[in-house]
Parts: C-alpha cells; sequence; structure tokens
C-alpha cells in the first residue's frame, strides 16, 4: 500500500488552527482561572480537622469584632505600616515604590490581619488578639508588647530594608504561630493567588479549592506565605511547622511556626528584591520554567543595563529572534519552494483529480525533484511555539511592569487604554501577509482573520505582552524581507 503524505498546504493550516486554539485555551483560562494542583514532593503534609497542634482562627467570636481604633505609624524609604493596639497587629502595610496597600479589604472585614499569634488554646489566643498591647517605636525597630498575670507575649520587628526580621518571644506559653495575613486582590491574569511553600527543594502551590478548611505542613520549610500575581506576604527562615487556612471562597492565609527569628517580607516580587533575600522562588515561572527562569533572568540583566524595560523588552525580543532565526530562515525557505510550486500542483490536482494515490506519488516526486521537505515548514514555526509561551509568562510575572511606562501607557502591566497598541500591533500581523503571501488564498484569508482574532485577543491583556508581540512582528517583517533579499539577489 503507497504511503500517503500530508498535503503541506493542509499541514500549514492545522499549524495556524492550532495556534488560534492555543490562544483562544488561554483566554478561556485567563476569564475562568482553574485553581493549582497540590504538588507534594517528600514533605509532610496532613489534614487537621480538630488537632491542637493547629490553631482556631477565632473567626465569628468577640476578637472578629475588636476593631483597630488605637493606631500606631511607622514609616521608613520602602514601607509604611500601621499597627493597632489591640491585638497587636499589623492592619496597614504600604508599599511606597509601588504605591500600593497590602492590607485588603477581607482582611478589615474579618479583622484578620498579619502578626496575629495563635497557641490552640482559645482562650489565649482570644486575649493575644484582642487585648491592648503597648506599642513603642524605637528607631527602625518596632516593639509590640502584652503582659498578663501567668504569660507573657513580645512581637519585635526590625526594619532592614527591603525586609523586616520578626522574633516573637513568649513566656509560659505554648508554641506559638504566627499569621502572613490574606493574599493581596488583584487581577491574577492565570497565575497562582494563594498558599506558596518551599520544603526543602520542593516549592508547593496550592489551590484554595485544594484545602478544605486547614492543613499542618511539617518539614524543613525555607518560605512560607500567600501570593498574587505581583505580591507576596510571608515568612522566611528555620520554620518547622505551618498551618494553611482556607479562608472563605477565595481567600486564604499561612500561619508558621515564630520559635526563631523570622524574616517577614511583604511587598512586590521584585527579582531584585527577593533575590538578594534567596527568596526568588517567591516568582511564578510555571510549568515552562526551564524556558522561562532564564529569559526571565536575561530580561532583568538587560533592565539593569539599559534602566528601561521597554528597551529591555526590545532586546529580549530581538535576541530571541536572532536565535531562531536558522529556524525562521528554513521555514521561509521551505514555504517560498512552495509558492513556486503552486502552479505545478494545481496541474497535477487537475490532471489526478480522481486518482488520490497517483497524485500523493506525483507530489512525492515533485518535491523530490526541487528539494522540498514538508516538515521543514510547519517544524519551526511548532518549536517556535513554547517559547512564546515561555515568554507571555516572563511578561505577565514580572512585578516591575507596574512602573513601567510607554508614551501614553502609564503601566505596560496594564491593558492600554486606548487600544492603539493592539490595534497597530494587528496591522503588523496584516503586513507579514504582504511581504511573504500564501500561493493559496484560502489560506491568506485565514491569516487576516486570524490577525483580527489576535488584535481582539491582546487587546485585553497587559500592555507589555502586546509591545513584546509587535516588537516580535516588525523584527518577523525585517528578517522575512532580508531572508527574501538574500534569495532572489542575482
Amino acid at each position: 500500500m503507497q504511503r500517503q503524505d500530508i498535503d503541506p498546504k493542509k499541514l500549514f493550516v492545522i499549524v495556524v488552527l492550532t495556534t488560534l486554539f492555543i490562544f483562544a485555551y488561554q483566554a478561556y483560562l485567563i476569564l475562568f482561572p482553574p485553581q493549582s494542583t497540590q504538588g507534594q514532593g517528600n514533605q509532610t503534609i496532613k489534614e487537621e480537622k480538630a488537632s491542637p497542634e493547629v490553631p482556631q482562627l477565632l473567626l465569628g467570636t468577640t476578637r472578629e469584632k475588636a476593631k483597630p481604633t488605637n493606631l500606631v505609624s511607622y514609616k521608613s524609604e520602602k514601607f509604611e505600616l500601621v499597627f493597632a493596639q489591640e491585638g497587636g497587629r499589623l492592619v496597614g502595610f504600604k508599599d511606597l515604590k509601588y504605591n500600593k496597600e497590602l492590607i485588603t479589604e477581607d482582611e478589615k472585614r474579618l479583622n484578620l490581619f498579619p502578626l496575629e499569634v495563635f497557641t490552640g488554646d482559645p482562650n489565649i489566643d482570644l486575649a493575644l488578639n484582642s487585648e491592648n498591647y503597648e506599642v513603642k517605636v524605637e528607631g527602625n525597630r518596632i516593639r509590640l508588647s502584652l503582659k498578663k498575670e501567668n504569660w507573657s507575649i513580645e512581637k519585635i520587628l526590625e526594619d532592614r530594608g527591603n525586609y523586616f526580621v520578626l522574633s516573637v518571644v513568649g513566656k509560659n506559653l505554648p508554641p506559638v504561630f504566627v499569621s502572613s495575613g490574606l493574599q493581596v486582590k488583584e487581577n491574577d491574569f492565570y497565575t497562582h493567588s494563594g498558599p506558596v511553600l518551599k520544603v526543602g527543594d520542593k516549592v508547593l502551590r496550592l489551590g484554595i479549592k485544594d484545602i478544605q478548611s486547614k492543613e499542618l505542613i511539617v518539614g524543613d520549610i525555607k518560605f512560607a506565605g500567600v501570593e498574587s500575581r505581583y505580591y507576596f506576604k510571608g515568612f522566611q527562615g528555620d520554620i518547622s511547622a505551618s498551618a494553611v487556612y482556607r479562608v472563605g471562597e477565595k481567600d486564604s492565609l499561612v500561619l508558621v511556626r515564630a520559635e526563631r527569628p523570622l524574616n517577614l517580607y511583604m511587598g512586590a516580587k521584585e527579582y531584585s528584591r527577593l533575590k538578594l533575600l534567596g527568596l526568588s522562588d517567591v516568582i511564578d515561572y510555571g510549568s515552562l520554567k526551564l524556558l522561562v527562569k532564564p529569559l526571565f533572568v536575561f530580561m532583568y540583566w538587560i533592565y539593569e543595563h539599559l534602566n528601561s524595560w521597554v528597551f529591555s523588552i526590545l532586546a529580549l525580543t530581538l535576541s530571541v529572534r536572532l536565535l531562531m532565526f536558522p529556524l525562521t530562515y528554513k521555514s521561509t525557505i521551505s514555504m517560498m519552494k512552495l509558492s513556486e510550486l503552486a502552479p505545478r500542483m494545481q496541474q497535477l490536482k487537475e490532471k489526478y483529480k480522481d486518482d488520490p494515490v497517483k497524485f500523493q506519488e506525483e507530489m512525492i516526486k515533485l518535491y523530490s525533484e526541487v528539494g522540498f521537505n514538508p516538515a521543514s515548514g510547519c517544524l519551526p514555526i511548532l518549536l517556535q511555539i513554547p517559547v512564546f509561551f515561555a515568554l507571555y509568562k516572563v511578561l505577565t510575572i514580572t512585578a516591575d511592569l507596574q512602573l513601567a511606562k510607554f508614551l501614553w501607557i502609564n503601566s505596560l502591566a496594564e491593558k492600554d487604554p486606548f487600544y492603539i497598541l493592539p490595534v497597530f500591533m494587528g496591522i503588523t500581523m496584516i503586513a507579514q501577509q504582504f511581504i511573504s503571501p500564501s500561493p493559496e488564498k484560502s489560506q491568506n484569508f485565514m491569516m487576516y482573520i486570524s490577525s483580527v482574532v489576535f488584535t481582539f485577543l491582546f487587546a485585553n491583556f497587559p500592555s507589555g505582552l502586546v509591545l513584546y508581540w509587535t516588537f516580535n512582528n516588525i523584527i518577523s517583517l525585517a528578517q522575512s524581507y532580508l531572508i527574501k533579499k538574500l534569495i532572489t539577489k542575482p
């Protein structure tokens, strides 16, 4: 039986449709994001229903009604903090660089704040988180103290610039857990939002739906806290146990055992900050980490030298396109050969329209004559897809883009308010069809349609992503033009 090869034109159409499907699926995930699954390495994770080791949060008690009124403020160059004497809690925390308040409305509604402490004894915990503390600001140190007849506790925060060192000293108290607070609310754009911990060498990102009520995690915990797309609230240090809670339908909270001094980090997941603390794994590189992390680090390196995120995106795009140029060159050559074969292919179709087997045989002979390999045109396109998604991920997790501006766009982390950039991006996609038109009118029509689809799809994407794709199209146009010139040069 004769082997029947796939028509390369049909294969090209399949590739285009597959790419469109992938983008449509990504759009669906953005609109209806699934919860992340719970990865479990060699660490111990066990659900606790009534274990005294896992404290109750005392929601719905008199503690929840003890709203903070007596406040003490502390301001540094990078952060502004507000402490409540009631419960000795952190009721305000602003990252001044990003002008972002990290204490959420849900935390205020539930009266559930960072730096709350729990022992597992409801009576003690109620006093710990509702009675008035003595709050003293001593230079770069904040001291919160509560003394009772039979026990006492002191929370000491020391400002270290990008982070704080927290010491919790209890006298005649059971082991104490301290709270991270709830995760920051923002447009997560299909990134993880919820508990994140590093146990041993494994980074766990727990989906909120995976947490039935509360779970106890024990082991060699390097850091634990809650994250959103751009922000992290949590602890780093020698942590032996952490309790993870689900609060309502969308919120989560993490407690860590405060046996020793801990680093408290609250703020943007800015790589330069996190790297100094050894917290770079807080950044969610996703399932394509092997591709995403090198590109992410490379883009940051470019930024550190150019001090411009726009030029960093351009330089990253140019670098990737240059690395992919051999594939692009091969693909372009193949498609040009296919274009040259179009008239002869049409003749074969008409000649053997009633004999598909013979048509396949003659088509293979024709390919052999000109040295055309169908896979050489499509394989390079397929190989570039994971690279694009890696870049897509890089540009959705870069917290610094919140402050990056481009002409009329105030933040590359937000969509273009006037949709000018997405429209221009669509024009560059259409322009590519004029540089490298397909011999088949139907394929050209499909590519025009895909350009329109991409324009509407990217309209609500972060401007940094749209800018990358626009740069990519312009560089691709230049490469196609150059390849044509080289080939047609007499």
